[in-house]
C-alpha cells in the first residue's frame, strides 16, 4: 500500500486555504470529505495484519474532526480495528477526549466505548453529547453509553446522577439509557418517579416510558407510582403525557379501584385521543374472554 499517497488523501490539509482541492480533478474529487471517504474505503480493504505508520494514524485522528459524519465514523472504525495490534492508538484516542474541538472529543469517545478499557474514559464526553442539539448524535451517544455500561458498572451511577440533575435533554436521554439497560432496581425507580414531576414534558414522557417497564416491586413503591400516574392522567397540561400515563397504567397491570376509576373517567372524557388510550389500557387490564373455539 502506498502509505504516503494514503496519508495525503486522509490529511485534513489536503485542501488549500482558499478552499480549492490540492488534488487535480483527474486524481480525485474536489470535496475533501469525498477524498477522505475514498481513502478510507481503500484502507478498509487492507488486511488486519497491516501496521499503520504514525503519519497515517495521525491523519486518521484528524479525520475525527471532519464535518462529514461518515468520515468521522469510518475513521474511528479503522482506528479501533488497528488498535488491537497497535495499542498506542488507544492512548492517542484517549488524548483526544479533551480536544478543544467537540467533533473530535465525541468521535474519540464513540470509538473508545467499543473497546475493552480499564476505566470508562469516554464517559464525560458521551454524557456531554447526550445533550447535543442533533438527535442522531444524542442517540449514538446513548448507544455508546450502553456499550460502556456493559463493561463498567460505575457508568450506572453517573447515568442516575444525570437523570436527576443534567440539563433537560440530558435528563431525558439518561432516562432512556436507563430504560434500555433494563434498570428496574430501587435507585432507578426513585429516579423514574422523580422524573414524573419534572417541569419538562419530554422528561416526564421518558420517565413514564421507564416506569411502564418496571414490574411490581413492593406495596409502598407501587402506591407511589400509581398515585403519580393517576395524577398525570388527570391533571398534566400536556395531552401526550396524559396519553402516556394511561398506557403506563395499562402496562403495569394494577387493577386497583383507583386505577380503574381514573381510566374510566378518562375514557369517558372529552379528549378523543386520551379516551382511546384509556380504553386500550382498560382492555389490557380486563381482556375480553377468549371466544369458544370450534370443536
Amino acid at each position: 500500500m502506498d502509505f504516503r499517497r494514503l496519508c495525503d488523501r486522509l490529511s485534513p490539509d489536503n485542501s488549500q486555504k482558499d478552499g480549492s482541492s490540492s488534488l487535480s480533478p483527474a486524481a480525485g474529487q474536489d470535496d475533501p470529505s469525498s477524498t477522505r471517504l475514498a481513502a478510507l474505503a481503500q484502507l478498509e480493504q487492507a488486511s488486519d495484519e497491516l501496521v499503520l505508520p504514525s503519519a497515517v494514524v495521525d491523519a486518521l485522528l484528524g479525520c475525527l474532526g471532519d464535518h462529514n459524519k461518515a468520515v468521522q465514523r469510518r475513521a474511528a472504525q479503522q482506528l479501533i480495528r488497528f488498535s488491537s495490534r497497535q495499542p498506542a492508538i488507544i492512548e492517542l484516542l484517549r488524548d483526544r477526549l479533551t480536544d478543544p474541538q467537540p467533533r473530535i472529543r465525541w468521535t474519540a469517545a464513540y470509538a473508545l466505548a467499543q473497546t475493552p478499557l480499564p476505566e470508562p474514559w469516554p464517559l464525560a464526553a458521551l454524557i456531554e453529547n447526550l445533550g447535543h442539539q442533533e438527535s442522531d448524535l444524542r442517540w449514538a451517544a446513548a448507544t455508546a453509553l450502553l456499550q460502556l455500561l456493559e463493561r463498567h458498572t460505575s457508568v450506572l451511577t453517573r447515568l442516575l446522577d444525570v437523570a436527576r440533575s443534567g440539563n433537560p435533554v440530558q435528563r431525558r436521554m439518561a432516562l432512556y439509557c436507563l430504560r434500555d439497560a433494563n434498570q428496574t432496581g430501587p435507585a432507578a425507580r426513585q429516579v423514574y418517579l422523580a422524573s414524573l414531576s419534572d417541569q419538562q414534558a419530554g422528561v416526564r414522557l421518558a420517565g413514564l416510558s421507564c416506569l411502564g417497564r418496571c414490574p411490581p416491586h413492593n406495596a409502598d413503591t407501587e402506591a407511589d407510582a400509581e398515585a403519580a400516574l393517576i395524577r398525570l392522567l388527570a391533571t398534566d397540561p400536556e395531552s401526550g403525557v396524559r396519553r402516556a400515563s394511561a398506557a403506563s397504567l395499562g402496562q403495569r397491570g394494577s387493577r386497583s379501584p383507583a386505577v380503574v376509576n381514573a381510566l374510566h373517567q378518562a375514557a369517558a372524557g372529552p379528549d378523543p385521543s386520551l379516551a382511546r388510550a384509556a380504553a386500550a389500557a382498560l382492555k389490557k387490564l380486563h381482556p375480553p374472554p377468549a371466544e369458544d373455539q370450534p370443536s
